[in-house]
């Protein structure tokens, strides 16, 4: 574990080891909020611990989207104590539906999680759900806002604001590209756009991974996701037997660039079917 790193009064961001998450913490005077857990009862155990260093207050969770590492540390609160676990309901759904499906990523790293044999190795679903609207939690004499953009990484990113700092998961990844695999690029890129004009009101932006980020890196990484959009669909329409061809011309690595076409063709058969 890294130190914690002070981004705004009273918010705080701690880098995991292994996949460089970024949990974060806001500190109320009567309640703490924790955002995102880890992937696994040894990594939740090393969260808690830091965030036991900073503050005893009792916490709640909030995790930011259904992916393991944001939330298979989660039963290690559950058995410290929390009760409240924030999530939107897509994420939530998923979580329950499909959660154990994940176990696999975890091998190396939480050899019990993946397994599913072990104390804390339970997937706990989040029960404080968040729809379309935004949702106020009070911490004392802090306010965290949780609200919801639209689909994006997945179609059930959260995101958290103070009066300082805005956490947004990963629907912003600094150091790498971003990851594709439940991904809406298009409503993606509109998304990220919504955080970069949200830039006047939050001092800090924390990403799901990587360092806390400027307004200019999102705006920048939704455009170069809209080029790529027009860019992939230019490709498929040009050779629509494969549309791998649309490749080397993507601004992501090969495997990235392959999920970014798969996504974009499936959402687009989806849309179809629904109208």
């Amino acid at each position: 574990m890294s130190e914690w790193l002070e981004v705004g009064m009273d918010n705080y961001v701690l880098v995991t080891e292994g996949s460089l998450l970024n949990t974060g913490l806001i500190v109320g005077s009567e309640r703490a909020m924790v955002i995102d857990t880890g992937c696994g009862p040894r990594q939740g155990r090393q969260i808690l611990d830091a965030v036991r260093e900073k503050t005893d207050l009792p916490l709640v969770v909030v995790n930011t989207h259904a992916h393991y590492d944001h939330f298979f540390g989660n039963a290690v609160f559950a058995e410290a104590g929390v009760t409240e676990f924030w999530a939107h309901q897509n994420c939530a759904s998923e979580i329950d539906q499909r959660g154990d499906v994940q176990r696999r990523h975890v091998g190396t790293l939480e050899p019990e999680m993946a397994a599913g044999e072990g104390e804390n190795v339970e997937l706990v679903v989040p029960n404080a759900i968040v729809k379309d609207q935004p949702v106020w939690v009070d911490l004392g004499g802090l306010t965290a806002t949780l609200f919801y953009l639209g689909r994006g990484h997945t179609d059930g990113d959260l995101l958290a604001g103070t009066a300082t700092t805005l956490y947004v998961g990963d629907l912003v990844e600094q150091g790498a590209h971003p990851s594709f695999e439940d991904s809406y690029p298009e409503e993606w890129a509109d998304a990220l756009r919504h955080i970069s004009a949200l830039r006047h009101r939050y001092e800090f932006l924390i990403p799901g991974h990587g360092r806390p980020c400027s307004d200019q890196f999102v705006k920048t990484m939704a455009n170069t996701m809209t080029t790529a959009v027009r860019q992939a669909r230019q490709s498929i329409r040009d050779t629509p037997n494969d549309a791998t061809k649309a490749i080397p011309v993507l601004p992501y690595g090969p495997e990235q660039s392959r999920w970014f076409i798969k996504r974009l063709q499936e959402n687009r058969r989806s849309s179809h079917e629904a109208s």
